[in-house]
């Protein structure tokens, strides 16, 4: 079935457009905010319906021209087609409606600190087609458009894009479709590459044996089965701080915003009080947030072997790093420690209810929550508030333009 002239109002975080007619409201793939378009049903909801673009009738007065290629099929960047100001406008919105919808918080404004729009990307993953060609996934599809270039990814990572690529295809002339997947990192001087595939000892023989000046470092995954060539790991500088990150170690990929959002953060901290970091990864965000009186707890083992590294390479003189499920912590766990705030920054599934839980009895009075997900974030809030807790302040940091993603920073204090 077609409908005519719908308005797009809103997007939603998947990139999706938003449109309302006869008290039916529309989720419509490929569709620009701001613009006027026929769509044609794919499938009926109870609460809404889905459904694609088939024209624009009327051109959005927020539209620009995307500057990538492959922005129409690609399905990387969801809204490079509406104008920065414009971006920054729907994720505020994202946020607000989520606190409002949840918690029935009403914020007038929320402020959210732009980002360099192109070129802010350190880390980018990317498919493997049959040809040995970089690829992405399509819009809403498991099919793969081949790219040359993304301008979302550093310059070094784009310089550095076509040898890559040679890699890759030439692997795949030579040993078959052993190569699925690949991500590229990059500190701007050095180049990480995790490269999935399916035999990693041929993988390793081969390129051990043809690229003998090889200047990579390279990991060589299989499951759990790991071989490296160079360095498993690359060395971030971030302010005065060097930080040593392996290969699943999580590191926030936006170069121009790293600094400007575990700054907002810490304001947000007193000084010099002991800070209990949940997820803390490999110490980043613990030793940024707080330089020294830091507890992290994280689940993965190899990045608290990198967290501890990471606190003797930036002179910590009282941390403790522990390879712990987050639920390890109680209330003994945090007068022992003598811990006086608490900064988590969850998976986009947010806080384990249970976590809240133990949480809100140690009746800590500050938790940061910084969160890539808002509609979990205002989830987790409502729990808190909930247990005697209330937002006290909120701030967001552009981690991701050209899509719908932000990252969130809230203060929740005990009332």
């Amino acid at each position: 079935m077609i409908i005519k002239d719908i308005k797009v109002i809103d997007i939603l975080q998947d990139g999706r457009g938003v449109g309302k007619a006869d008290s039916k409201v529309y989720f419509i793939e490929g569709a620009s905010f701001g613009e006027t378009c026929d769509i044609e049903i794919i499938n009926e909801k109870k609460n809404f319906i889905e459904a694609k673009k088939l024209k624009t009738t009327q051109q959005s007065c927020h539209f620009t021209q995307p500057p990538c290629p492959y922005f129409y099929e690609c399905g990387g960047c969801t809204i490079m087609d509406t104008n920065y100001d414009t971006q920054i406008k729907l994720k505020e919105n994202l946020i607000k409606n989520a606190l409002k919808k949840t918690c029935g918080i009403n914020i007038e404004c929320i402020e959210i600190l732009p980002s360099d729009k192109l070129g802010y990307r350190n880390k980018i993953r990317l498919q493997v087609d049959e040809k040995g060609r970089l690829a992405y996934n399509k819009k809403s599809s498991n099919d793969l458009v081949a790219i040359n270039d993304c301008l979302l990814a550093n310059n070094h990572i784009r310089k550095n894009l076509p040898n890559v690529r040679e890699l890759t295809e030439d692997i795949t002339n030579n040993l078959g479709k052993i190569v699925r997947e690949i991500s590229i990192r990059s500190n701007g001087e050095k180049i990480l590459l995790n490269i999935y595939t399916s035999d990693e000892e041929k993988l390793y023989n081969y390129l051990k044996e043809k690229y003998t000046n090889q200047v990579y470092n390279i990991n060589l995954i299989n499951g759990r089965k790991i071989m490296t060539i160079g360095n498993d790991y690359l060395n971030f500088k971030l302010k005065n701080k060097i930080f040593k990150v392996s290969k699943d170690d999580f590191y926030q990929v936006n170069d121009y915003q790293i600094e400007n959002l575990y700054a907002s953060a810490r304001k947000y901290l007193e000084k010099d009080k002991k800070l209990l970091d949940l997820f803390c990864g490999s110490g980043i965000s613990s030793i940024s947030l707080n330089d020294d009186h830091i507890v992290g707890i994280e689940i993965n083992k190899s990045a608290i072997e990198d967290a501890k590294q990471n606190a003797l390479a930036n002179n910590l003189k009282d941390y403790k790093f522990i390879a712990k499920n987050a639920k390890y912590i109680d209330q003994k766990f945090i007068k022992k420690e003598k811990i006086k705030a608490v900064t988590v920054d969850p998976p986009r599934a947010g806080l384990d209810k249970e976590i809240i839980k133990t949480l809100t009895k140690t009746k800590i009075e500050n938790i940061i929550y910084i969160s890539c997900n808002p509609q979990t974030l205002a989830r987790d809030i409502k729990r808190f508030m909930d247990r005697g807790y209330k937002l006290e302040k909120i701030k967001a940091v552009d981690m991701f333009p050209q899509t719908m993603h932000v990252e969130t920073i809230a203060l929740i204090q005990k009332m």
